[in-house]
């Protein structure tokens, strides 16, 4: 099964695009970011088959009395999908295509722009499954064309950032919203749905955790309280403690209730909760002063 990565290309490579200029900013992006030059020859590569396509197709249009080499070389085993080789030799129509390009005159308009950053993505980017988490990155070998890429990601007003690691350039963007932006804008809304669905289903999730800690941090407090004025009442019943009325109206619904919670046995008086409250604190200062008393009268006695 395609990872989400591999379903984001597959979908970005068969994209319908009709602008000359996006479609050329695409191709320049995907052979300036995913190709070296190997003995003579550009190399363009990449673990998607629907992206070497995509490079093909392109190629016959700006490059059409190229014919490029194709090849799937396998990997390591750990290595889930063989490699996409596309080759053309650097000589003629793509050494010129190459030497008279204009990176600035590629992306002077915002829809080249996106268009580059499309073909980078689908060159050297991958993105996480929204599942876990929402993190995208393209990694690049060359700090020049990182720097140009962020510059772009800048312009179209992006956060997340650049670093280098073992020689490699990292271009990020990490956040639910960051990601979701740049899917849309480069045109992978399939993939954006996805992350939308899984977004909200993580946010409905979230909210009733927090509505079922909160619930369960409520009924444990009241379970607590109850369970105190309950020790106070049996103390002051142990010790033939004399109480007015009020109290004693309080301390016998609590011994008839002693799992209601203060809102309800409010209701059975009626009285309000903060009154029946008050009254709960006052048998336990009896409480308090009658264990007072007891220990005054046990050192006396010793």
């Amino acid at each position: 099964m395609p990872s989400y990565a591999q379903d984001v290309k597959n979908e970005l490579a068969h994209r319908s695009e009709d602008d000359e200029g996006c479609l050329r900013a695409e191709f320049v992006a995907l052979i300036k970011v995913g190709s070296k030059i190997i003995n003579g020859r550009l190399e363009f590569s990449g673990a998607n088959a629907a992206v070497a396509r995509r490079v093909i197709k392109l190629a016959k249009k700006f490059l059409p009395s190229t014919t490029p080499m194709i090849a799937a070389v396998s990997r390591k085993k750990r290595l889930k999908y063989p490699l996409y080789v596309v080759k053309f030799i650097m000589v003629g129509e793509v050494q010129n295509f190459f030497n008279t390009l204009d990176l600035s005159e590629v992306v002077k308009r915002t829809r080249y722009k996106i268009a580059f950053l499309r073909g980078a993505f689908m060159a050297r980017g991958t993105v996480s499954r929204p599942e876990t988490h929402y993190f995208l990155t393209m990694v690049l070998g060359n700090e020049k064309m990182a720097k140009f890429i962020r510059k772009l990601m800048i312009n179209l007003e992006f956060g997340g950032g650049i670093y280098e690691v073992k020689k490699k350039f990292v271009i990020w963007l990490r956040n639910a919203d960051s990601v979701a932006d740049f899917l849309g804008m480069v045109g992978a809304n399939n993939a954006l749905e996805r992350l939308e669905v899984v977004r909200n289903l993580k946010e409905v999730r979230i909210q009733v955790n927090r509505l079922v800690n909160m619930e369960t941090a409520g009924l444990n407090k009241a379970i607590a309280a109850a369970n105190r004025q309950l020790v106070d009442i049996k103390f002051l019943m142990k010790y033939n403690v004399s109480v007015n009325k009020r109290l004693q109206e309080a301390m016998t619904l609590r011994l008839e209730n002693p799992c209601a919670t203060l809102s309800e046995l409010a209701d059975k008086i009626p009285m309000t909760q903060q009154g029946l409250c008050y009254r709960f604190k006052a048998i336990h200062r009896l409480v308090e002063k009658t264990q007072r008393i007891l220990a005054r009268n046990n050192r006396r006695a010793l």
